[in-house]
Parts: structure tokens; C-alpha cells; sequence
């Protein structure tokens, strides 16, 4: 008999090497004692092998210890280690997943929900970039050119651009789209209305009526925040339910948003129709000074939509002196938000930026919620 008790091990080879030790003996004497094999027995004091009900009667006579106590010993440690296999597991994902997706932003912004296992975590993934579940997941076809974008990024942050985390953004647009109900993609609708665009910016509530026309001519709109070191401000796709508009908010304002709605629109227009584009994602930081040639063409179409060449004739006669009763003046008789009259003559280095603060409102708060993919 021992002077400790089985309660005193956390595995059943701690507590046999205790007895080998109390009795002076090696780990060959108690294979024979236990007419079992040496590997056997090695194999039970390195906890590689569970102890089965024959043995923990054996080890009853041994060591006086209750057969039952061995056997709940065992099973402790065994569930002990699966607990700790499993959490290995888990970590070992994390760690993959992590290379390549922002996950606590994913969390935060809720695009994914907080997971306790492996299986948890897996089962959202395949759900978010949809792939089936009977496939394995492999991140690192994020790293290839699977998905075509065309990404206009500013000087400033060409270095710091993470473009695994835009194409994750990407898909949740995508994902989100699946939601929305439009008629058909009309092309010469969608022409129209970018006709009139400049007059929904007066409008009482004017940003939930154009997106809904936008959902009448086929286009889907999206609103999502842009996810860490992606600097995006929007972007336009195909679907296969037809075109897809997204924009971030990036900059809470009323001209910073009706110029990239126009913007995107306008790749919708003259861009995705091509062959060659019909794959493509078109991804605009609005503050880059790289300008391809299908960029200038989308931003000269929404400077066009958004009256630009009428305001600076209008204004050129008043430069140095622009009050805010003439910049209400041209927003009445035009039908075009102030704030995007002064933000036009901003661009064109016309006045401050600081002259906006006069007439800034949060954009936000007018998008109805059904277009937002998250709260962020």
C-alpha cells in the first residue's frame, strides 16, 4: 500500500511511476507482474495508451488502489487531452486563417459571429466565401489573381494596401447583394436616371428614392465600411443578378457620396458591358492621383452628372469672394445639393475644404438599412 492517494496524479502514468519508485521497480518487473508486454507497459507510464478494465483490475492488486479509481483516472486525462487536442486544433487554424484574414475586425464589425471550436469557425468560413462544405478550405487562393480587380489606389497608401483584406470585402458585398431584390438590368434606365442624379441630391429624402429607382434599372446598391489597410471608398461589379454598387462611407459626406455613386455608376455604364471587364471588380480610393484611363472616364461622366463645368462658369466671376447666399444661389436654380457645389470648387482648389463645414451633414443616417451589410 502507498502513503498517497490516487487523487494526488492528473494521469495514470504519474501515478505508476510513483509505484515504481515506492517499490524499487523497473518498468520490466512490472510487465512481468502484470503478464503484459514491456512496450505495453512503457507505453501505459507514458500515458500513450488508455488503461483498459483488465489492467485496472491488475493494478488494483498492485497497488491497492480501487479498479474504478484507475479507470476514472484514465478517463479524466483522456477528456483532458482531447480538450487540449481539440484547442490545439483550433489555435493551429487561427493561425492559418489569421494570415490571411483580418478575423477580430471580421468579428467586430460582425461580419462573422464568435465561434467556441474549430467547427464553429470552419462552418462560417465556407458559408462566407461560399464554398461547399465538403470541400476543403484553402486560403491561399486568396494570394492568386482569382478575382479581377482593377484597383485605383492613392500614392499614399500603395505600400500599406492590403489586397487579401479587399477581396474579402469584396465577398461581402457580394454576400450581402444575394439579399436585394431588383427588376432586370436597364441599361438605358440607368442612363436616364444619371441624367437627373444631381436633382435627387435636393430632394427630401432623396438618397432613398434614387437608390430605389437604382433598384428599378437593375442595379443593386450595397453600403459596407471598409475594412482595415484597404483605403476603399467603392467599388462596382457584376453579379450574377446583374450589376453591384458598393460604397464605404470612408468619408461621411454628402458630396464625397454622390460623387463615387456617380463614379461607380458610371463603371456600371462604360466598363463592366466589355468582355474583357465582365469578370472585373472596380475598386476606387477617391484621394489616389493614379488615374488608368477607365478611371478618368468614370470620374469626367460623374463630374459631368454632378454639374461641374456649370459651377466653375458660374463661379469664376466671384473666386476670392464666394458667399454661402451664392452657393445656395446656384444650388437653388440648379437643383444640386450645396455641399456638392462647394466640394467641386474644393477639388478644383476653387476654396477651402474648410468652406464645407457650413453645409456638412452625415450621409449615413439617410441610406435606408436594408442597403447597409453592416452597422459599422
Amino acid at each position: 500500500m502507498t502513503n498517497k492517494t490516487i487523487s494526488d496524479f492528473q494521469t495514470p502514468g504519474q501515478a505508476l511511476k510513483y509505484l515504481l519508485t515506492s517499490y524499487g521497480w523497473t518498468q520490466d518487473d512490472l510487465a512481468h507482474i502484470l503478464t503484459i508486454s514491456l512496450k505495453h507497459t512503457n507505453e501505459i507510464i507514458k500515458d500513450k495508451k488508455p488503461i483498459s478494465i483488465d489492467i485496472a483490475r491488475l493494478l488494483e492488486k498492485v497497488s491497492g488502489w480501487k479498479a474504478y479509481e484507475w479507470i476514472m483516472l484514465d478517463t479524466d486525462f483522456q477528456l483532458s487531452k482531447k480538450i487540449e487536442e481539440t484547442k490545439e486544433k483550433l489555435v493551429e487554424r487561427q493561425v492559418e486563417v489569421y494570415k490571411y484574414l483580418p478575423i477580430n475586425e471580421l468579428l467586430k464589425k460582425g461580419w462573422l459571429k464568435p465561434y467556441d471550436d474549430i467547427n464553429g469557425l470552419n462552418k462560417q468560413l465556407h458559408s462566407f466565401w461560399n464554398i461547399p462544405k465538403n470541400k476543403q478550405l484553402d486560403f491561399s487562393i486568396l494570394e492568386s489573381n482569382n478575382i479581377n480587380i482593377e484597383y485605383r489606389k492613392s500614392n499614399a497608401y500603395k505600400n500599406s494596401t492590403n489586397e487579401i483584406n479587399a477581396k474579402a470585402w469584396y465577398q461581402m458585398a457580394l454576400n450581402h447583394s444575394k439579399k436585394l431584390k431588383v427588376e432586370s438590368y436597364n441599361e438605358k434606365g440607368l442612363r436616364e436616371l444619371m441624367s437627373e442624379l444631381h436633382t435627387f441630391t435636393v430632394m427630401k429624402k432623396g438618397v432613398s428614392k434614387f437608390l430605389n429607382e437604382l433598384g428599378k434599372v437593375g442595379v443593386k446598391f450595397v453600403f459596407l465600411s471598409h475594412l482595415s489597410k484597404t483605403y476603399l471608398d467603392g467599388a462596382a461589379f457584376s453579379s450574377e443578378t446583374g450589376p453591384v454598387i458598393t460604397l464605404t462611407g470612408r468619408y461621411d459626406r454628402v458630396d464625397n457620396f454622390w460623387f463615387n455613386l456617380a463614379h461607380e455608376a458610371f463603371h456600371v455604364l462604360l466598363h463592366l458591358p466589355k468582355k474583357e471587364n465582365s469578370n472585373m471588380v472596380f475598386m476606387d480610393d477617391s484621394t489616389s492621383d493614379i488615374v488608368s484611363k477607365k478611371e478618368k472616364e468614370a470620374n469626367e461622366m460623374a463630374e459631368k452628372a454632378l454639374l461641374q463645368d456649370q459651377i466653375l462658369e458660374f463661379f469664376e466671376e466671384y473666386l476670392g469672394y464666394i458667399t454661402e447666399e451664392k452657393v445656395r444661389e446656384f444650388s437653388f436654380l440648379h437643383k444640386i445639393h450645396p455641399s456638392i457645389v462647394v466640394g467641386i470648387l474644393a477639388f478644383n482648389e476653387k476654396v477651402s475644404y474648410s468652406t464645407l463645414h457650413r453645409f456638412k451633414e452625415s450621409i449615413r443616417d439617410k441610406i435606408p438599412s436594408k442597403y447597409k451589410a453592416d452597422n459599422k
